[in-house]
């Protein structure tokens, strides 16, 4: 890919790092070549995922809503470019804070609370624009000029946040069946994310927890070789004191801190970014929050972008088996996922797919019938092959045709336990209904249900 150009004006030069998903490329503007930039390419393996078209605009419009001195600011993204799926940031000259501890291991407590300080301000601000990193470690803060007294922290990464506004629930809540798969880095992730819990901004924190730990005393607070070993850990079994693992030194309020970040539940923790610096500001007797503060940088409120809903050409008559519905859900999300599982299982229904803020229900398949997700659906509909004329659907009496049914979810406020739920019921292809009237009934019959659920 050297020497090649992205998105017709960026020259890439030579490789910065690869991962599983992707290369990261130095490159410089075909117009101003002393301006380098990052473009971050994608592995073809990964555009094999039925949903990364979706994931990949959702990342880009996440890093294009957030600003910050503190955090790798995002340039510009191309979805069809001729080099594939590429996104372009601002390139940090540093090293990470990763490579930072390999060969220092531990960190003095001053150096440390600095660097805690800089992170700090990123995430606050990041987490008063609804955005939650979900992924922080040491591999994703950049050092700028490490070492030196103006030593600085870039916060990389914060691509897929922007799913915090729209909950998952995961297919294992909804159907009783499979694990539930925690996001992140097993080392750095909450136990909240373990347990299958709401999660909301102070899963950054323990995260922060981890790396603070990792910082002050060269090792990771759980070290079990076995993932799940380590995840029972996170959930179950506290951090190991300072003076058993050789950091003795550190002083009691600034462990005591650090152990405060690292509590299992997230109302124990300290309850903003801006509270954990300011904790460990006073461990060591100094505005830390002031003192790390960005120069002539103040956090604004960030707009909401909202997507008005398409208008139907007047000409046009509305689909009268697509019906919509909107209500407000105030509990937790696994307390959601359980009532929604309570409410397919009560009416013999089916999950047939759950994604960041849609979950896609089937209700009165005829027996037998194997659900199919809205993707099967059309691939394998009404084809004109000949093994169709002997593909017999099952019969449905009229007026008992299955109903598809999709909750769109969001969550307006990241601290409360709130949902905005749109619910969307329209006809599987294969067993249309005749009679509007009769299937509005229905509909409106199997609202008032999900209602008593939810």
């Amino acid at each position: 890919m050297q020497g090649k150009i992205a998105l017709g004006k960026y020259r890439l030069l030579r490789v910065l790092g690869r991962g599983s998903n992707g290369e990261v490329y130095l490159a410089e503007p075909l117009v101003n070549p002393a301006h380098r930039v990052v473009v971050k390419l994608v592995h073809p393996h990964v555009l094999e995922h039925p949903k990364f078209e979706q994931l990949f605009e959702a990342e880009v419009k996440s890093m294009a809503k957030f600003s910050h001195p503190y955090a790798v600011q995002f340039i510009e993204a191309a979805y069809k470019d001729p080099l594939g799926p590429c996104l372009v940031m601002e390139y940090v000259p540093g090293i990470t804070l990763e490579a930072v501890l390999e060969p220092a291991r531990v960190l003095d407590v001053y150096r440390a609370g600095q660097l805690l300080g800089y992170f700090c301000h990123a995430l606050q601000a990041a987490h008063d624009a609804g955005i939650i990193h979900r992924d922080l470690k040491p591999a994703n803060l950049m050092v700028v000029d490490a070492g030196k007294p103006n030593e600085t922290i870039k916060v990389m990464d914060f691509g897929f946040a922007g799913f915090a506004a729209k909950p998952h629930l995961q297919l294992a809540a909804l159907t009783g069946e499979g694990p539930i798969v925690a996001m992140g880095t097993p080392a750095y992730v909450s136990p909240e994310m373990i347990r299958g819990d709401t999660v909301d901004w102070r899963s950054d924190l323990y995260s922060v927890g981890v790396i603070l730990y990792e910082m002050l005393t060269g090792r990771l607070p759980f070290m079990d070789d076995n993932q799940d070993d380590l995840l029972d850990a996170h959930v179950n079994k506290p951090p190991p004191k300072f003076a058993k693992v050789g950091a003795g030194g550190v002083p009691p309020a600034i462990e005591a801190t650090v152990q405060m970040a690292l509590s299992k539940f997230p109302n124990e923790r300290p309850q903003s970014a801006q509270e954990l610096a300011q904790m460990y500001g006073r461990a060591l007797s100094a505005d830390l929050w002031g003192v790390t503060a960005p120069v002539g940088w103040e956090s604004m409120p960030m707009a909401v972008e909202i997507t008005p809903e398409p208008r139907v050409a007047p000409n046009l008559p509305l689909d009268p088996y697509k019906i919509i519905e909107e209500f407000e859900v105030l509990m937790p999300e696994r307390l959601a996922a359980a009532k929604i599982k309570g409410f397919v299982d009560d009416l013999s229904g089916a999950v047939v797919g759950s994604e960041p803020g849609v979950i896609c229900l089937q209700i009165g398949l005829p027996p037998g019938t194997k659900p199919k997700a809205p993707s099967d659906a059309v691939a394998s509909g009404s084809g004109s092959g000949i093994l169709n004329w002997f593909r017999r659907k099952p019969h449905v009496p009229p007026g008992q045709e299955p109903i598809q049914v999709e909750l769109h979810l969001e969550k307006p406020d990241q601290s409360q336990a709130r949902m905005n739920v749109k619910v969307v019921f329209s006809p599987l292809d294969e067993y249309m209904p005749t009679n509007p009237r009769v299937w509005r009934t229905r509909c409106d019959a199997l609202f008032a249900s999900l209602r008593r659920y939810l």
